[in-house]
């Protein structure tokens, strides 16, 4: 049976299909912002303006922050960035008239759906491959077996998705700015642990440097949450 499988991974294995899912991945948000708009009262158009606006600034950033680390450009992972969203919506927010926190809350879960749809890429590529085990995904690179990171890592992103829009469906679609904090937290401390399953270089304490990415995600997401959830309450007795 693992040789069926070696054979049959060995088979698939293609840049190709790699390429395939990461376009997926974009056009996958851009349909999910064709949707999302009419929740929030904004046109389909603007809100395909801001997910077109953000998303692509976001991925400049993730080169330009990976050539400060690495002194190269690459490092195609969309987890350096994440935490850095909020303040690309802020001229966007300008740029369409939306409120902050109106295009933070829309925004909350475009990286999940793009990282939800991606990262099954990597399964093809190889990359991103957790510890070799005796079961597994088996990975063409290392010619071994290796726990399923990245199959985890995105039903994580689709579950953030999943429980944003639930949560957002409860407040009956109300813009109170939480959304983007909510999702800050929950990818950050999902993703801190997931990096203790997979096969990259450690640099202190046995975490990695996207270890430290998420770790810094998850607590401005906590900081968000903290003020912007002040600040709403604030409001709520002004007005009572």
């Amino acid at each position: 049976m693992q040789d069926f499988i070696v054979s049959a991974s060995e088979f698939i294995y293609n840049g190709f299909l790699y390429d395939l899912f990461f376009a997926l991945g974009f056009v996958a948000v851009f349909f999910f912002f064709l949707w999302r708009g009419k929740y929030f009262g904004v046109k389909p158009i603007k809100s395909v303006l801001l997910v077109a606006i953000v998303y692509p600034s976001v991925v400049l950033w993730m080169m330009i922050l990976y050539w400060i680390e690495t002194g190269t450009f690459g490092g195609n992972n969309i987890v350096r960035v994440f935490v850095y969203m909020p303040l690309f919506a802020i001229p966007a927010a300008k740029m369409l008239k939306l409120t902050w926190m109106q295009a933070c809350d829309m925004l909350a879960p475009a990286t999940c759906v793009v990282h939800g749809v991606s990262h099954w890429g990597c399964v093809f590529a190889g990359c991103c491959h957790g510890y070799v085990t005796s079961w597994g995904l088996y990975n063409p690179r290392t010619k071994n077996f290796c726990f399923p990171s990245q199959p985890l890592e995105a039903l994580t992103a689709i579950f953030i998705i999943i429980f944003i829009l639930w949560r957002e469906k409860k407040n009956n679609h109300k813009v109170d700015g939480l959304s983007m904090p909510i999702m800050l937290m929950l990818f950050g401390s999902t993703r801190f642990i997931w990096e203790f399953f997979r096969d990259n270089e450690k640099i202190w304490m046995n975490c990695s440097s996207l270890a430290f990415h998420a770790l810094f995600m998850s607590i401005v997401g906590l900081i968000m949450y903290i003020v912007i959830k002040k600040h709403n309450n604030k409001a709520a007795a002004v007005e009572a």
